[in-house]
């Protein structure tokens, strides 16, 4: 995010050529990495670039470091797009680190949060079919989106069975074994190559009133994400599922009474501020999972070294494994209860009417046999787990004051000033003393911006930002960064995380950030 003016000129030019690069359809041979509606024209020099780029890319010598002739060549770098609808959050932001780390930054990944943002509702399905029609690359997508194309992968509906996946340690053990490997084996037939399988929240309804039994839910207009599967979970709750709201609709539809619930987690809970229209949620009822599937096409993998592509399989296992959904969510509730969040739990009985009622969908999801045979490994799995399931700890008292990490991330601008003392006990020359602001919005981008001196190789730096806790990632054209956060008297402080500019690393933590507007 914050980039040093005089050393780092050089690094962002080539960081800004190396995307170019990624972007530019060189031969009919090695196609573009990215759809022909993002490349652009270049000079001859930067086509030439590319062509060395792609044949990097296709393997122009048997592995990368030798010519033809087995002489040592200087190793090229490789730079792929990864399309991510959720955008830049702190598992891709690992993802990526690992893929530097166990490649020596020979293979550099970008995430691009816009083409297939959220904000479109068929977001996900446009994605998976670009991937099948190999239009985009790679991709970090919901697991839920491959039942949705016409050459649609049935397998993973087994993780949104209704009330199978319940606790985060069945959730870790799911995509962390067996089960995630086969899995990811059933996108081989469409040309892709699953890499990892990764937990990430578990999915509860919120709405205007407690939807703790087959009862609440009967005739309630509950906001589903687009999945055929959740679709079929909350008709036979006796729900309304409506699949058209964005996520920037779902308010106002909660307030107007136009929606009565949606099926959510705390995080977007939290960072669509919808407690503000309707705060019940259930403690103990979890509808099913969500997982993402990171995925690259079997045509961009085959062209990749052996060793680049055993580190992406190496990669995607260890972020699986890193991932711990599980403790995002206890920052998260903090935050929920904190905002007048209310948390409802579900008795006995009432669970086994939630049961009873989603048992047909069972049936339906059965009738294939892979999607059976997944359901029954789960069922075997979760057997074995101590919890059956998760259920989220009372909010604490109103009058427990809250800590600095349980207050809302702030929106607003924020400014820190950098002095020449400062950057001289930092070993930065003098003339990067400067005053900096960050400007956070409530919809979710950044804006980094220098004042004395403003330089003019230093432009104001824009992009998008995540916050799942007290962890925030800051999106393209950052790292992307990872910081923790926390906040108090107007002032927000950092703890560096995963930052890969070291002048970077010190603007965050040199002092903290006061609050100016």
């Amino acid at each position: 995010m914050t980039y040093k003016v005089a050393s780092e000129k050089s690094q962002r030019a080539a960081d800004r050529l190396v995307t170019l690069l990624s972007g530019w359809s060189t031969t009919e041979t090695h196609r573009q990495l990215v759809p022909p509606a993002r490349a652009r024209r270049v000079s001859l020099a930067v086509i030439v670039a590319g062509a060395a780029a792609a044949c990097a890319l296709s393997g122009c010598g048997s592995e990368r470091g030798l010519n033809k002739e087995g002489a040592k060549i200087a190793p090229r770098q490789i730079t792929l797009t990864m399309e991510s609808p959720d955008g830049p959050t702190p598992d891709t932001t690992y993802f990526l680190s690992q893929v530097s780390a166990r490649t020596h930054g020979q293979l550099r990944l970008i995430v691009d949060p816009v083409r297939y943002s959220s904000a479109d509702p068929a977001n996900e399905l446009r994605l998976a079919v670009a991937l099948r029609d190999g239009r985009v690359n790679m991709a970090y997508i919901p697991s839920r989106a491959w039942e949705l194309d016409g050459r649609r992968v049935l397998d993973f509906r087994a993780l949104q069975a209704p009330l199978l996946i319940t606790n985060y340690a069945l959730l870790r053990t799911v995509t962390t074994g067996p089960v995630a490997r086969e899995l990811l084996t059933s996108l081989n037939r469409d040309g892709l190559v699953g890499l990892g399988l990764v937990g990430i929240e578990l999915r509860r309804p919120l709405g205007r009133r407690p939807l703790i039994s087959a009862t609440a839910f009967h005739g309630a207009r509950v906001r589903v994400n687009t999945s055929t599967t959740s679709v079929l979970v909350l008709r036979a709750l006796g729900a309304i599922p409506l699949t058209s709201f964005t996520s920037g609709q779902v308010g106002p539809a909660l307030a107007s009474g136009r929606l009565d619930g949606i099926e959510t987690s705390l995080l977007d809970i939290d960072d669509n501020g919808y407690t503000k229209q309707v705060k019940y949620l259930p403690s103990n009822v979890t509808l099913f999972a969500k997982t993402e599937t990171i995925v690259i096409t079997k045509a961009t993998f085959d062209r990749l070294t052996a060793s680049d592509r055993a580190a992406l399989h190496t990669a995607a296992a260890a972020t699986a494994a890193h991932a711990d959904p599980a403790a995002e969510e206890r920052a998260e509730l903090r935050q929920f209860c904190g905002s007048g969040g209310a948390l409802e739990t579900a008795t006995p009985s009432q669970l086994v009417s939630l049961q009873r009622a989603t048992a047909p969908v069972y049936a339906t999801l059965e009738r294939d046999r892979a999607t059976k045979r997944t359901i029954l490994a789960i069922e075997r799995l979760k057997k074995q787990t101590p919890a059956a399931n998760s259920t989220l700890p009372p909010c604490p008292s109103a009058s427990t004051p809250p800590s600095t990490a349980e207050s809302a991330f702030p929106t607003g601008t924020f400014e820190t000033v950098i002095t020449k003392a400062d950057v001289a006990r930092a070993g930065f020359p003098p003339n990067d003393a400067h005053t900096e602001t960050l400007t956070f919005t409530k919809n979710g981008t950044w804006l980094d911006t220098w004042f004395d001196p403003r330089e003019s190789g230093q432009p104001p730096y824009a992009g998008r930002y995540t916050v799942r806790g007290d962890v925030l990632t800051f999106g393209p054209p950052a790292g992307p960064d990872v910081v923790k956060w926390s906040y108090f008297r107007d002032q927000l402080t950092f703890e560096i995380l995963s930052v890969p500019d070291a002048f970077g690393q010190f603007t965050y933590t040199a002092h903290p950030w006061r609050e100016i507007g």
